[in-house]
């Protein structure tokens, strides 16, 4: 094998190891790979406290025109 050789056949494993490792990501593993639709699958809103919705309710209030 020549140099140029070698050097194309590292930078296509390091290039493929890349590759192999991102796909191997935590937090990509068991994600739905098809989606429906007008469906979201997202996680559930939070439901607001009473005091924070005052505090939205009056900095909106003075955004009034």
């Amino acid at each position: 094998m020549t140099i140029g050789a070698k050097r194309a056949l590292l930078a296509a494993s390091m290039i493929g190891l890349s590759l192999i490792a991102a796909a191997c990501r935590e937090d990509e593993q068991g994600r739905p790979m098809v989606k429906q639709k007008g469906v979201y699958e997202g996680r559930a809103d939070e439901k607001l406290g009473d005091e924070r919705v005052m505090d939205l309710r009056s900095r909106a209030a003075g955004q009034q025109f």
